[in-house]
């Protein structure tokens, strides 16, 4: 049994060795270079720090399509406190058995409430497929900095094998060209994703926009007062 556990603790070592990050190339080589030769590695270095600066901004995003949505919370416990209001103002008039022109403006009250509240639904649900939404772009663009590394390294690989840097042998260029593919496979799926979150948000928010126009027009009074005729002289 401690020889079969000793073979086991044995060949879990081996899986984790065999699973262990990538060898890094040896940075090292690039003092050799000149400036024309550094020129595609300094590139390569500006893209990788716009793809970081792209995921700084992706997650500062999508915490304030979070917070979007805690406002409109607020929106929508405020619209559920008027229609309350609204109902039980309808139910004291009749109660008291008031005018029949009373009860109408109170019912139409309500239905101008609940018409608020669902497009206050409609904008939280809008809201909710924006952070969806913010979440794939977050990702999209941790996946385009990984693609931009990998390409950084690239191209340190290939200045250091132009110029003869013995560090080049420290990985093989295959491997970068794997690694590079594998990162532009994944970036441009999940670039994909947000692309298709963002189209179903878009429908959503056209929805919401026209249930809320619908609202306003509730809102407006039926009758505009005709502005008094200017003073005669």
């Amino acid at each position: 049994m401690r020889r079969m556990l000793t073979l086991l603790g044995t060949g879990a070592l081996l899986a984790c060795a065999t699973q262990k990050a990538p060898a890094k190339l040896d940075d090292s080589g690039l003092s050799r270079l000149n400036e024309q030769q550094m020129q595609p590695v300094d590139d390569a270095r500006i893209e990788a720090g716009r793809a970081h600066d792209a995921v700084s901004r992706a997650r500062a995003a999508e915490a304030e399509a979070r917070s979007r949505l805690e406002v409109a919370k607020s929106e929508r416990d405020v619209a559920e406190a008027q229609l309350k209001r609204a109902i039980a103002e309808r139910d004291m008039l009749k109660k008291q058995y008031a005018d029949k022109s009373q009860i109408a403006r109170a019912e139409d009250e309500i239905a101008a409430v609940q018409q608020r509240a669902k497009a206050t639904e409609l904008k939280m649900h809008y809201l909710e497929q924006m952070i969806a939404v913010a979440e794939a772009e977050r990702k999209a663009a941790e996946a385009h900095e990984n693609t931009a590394n990998a390409r950084l390294e690239q191209a340190k690989w290939k200045a250091m094998v132009d110029a003869g840097s013995p560090q080049a042998s420290s990985i093989n260029g295959a491997e970068l060209d794997r690694r590079l593919a594998e990162a532009q496979g994944q970036e441009a799926q999940l670039q994909k994703e947000a692309a298709h979150r963002r189209a179903l948000a878009i429908e959503t928010y056209n929805r919401w926009q026209e249930m809320d126009s619908k609202v306003r027009t509730l809102a407006r009074p039926s009758t505009v007062p005709t502005p008094a005729p200017p003073p005669t002289r």
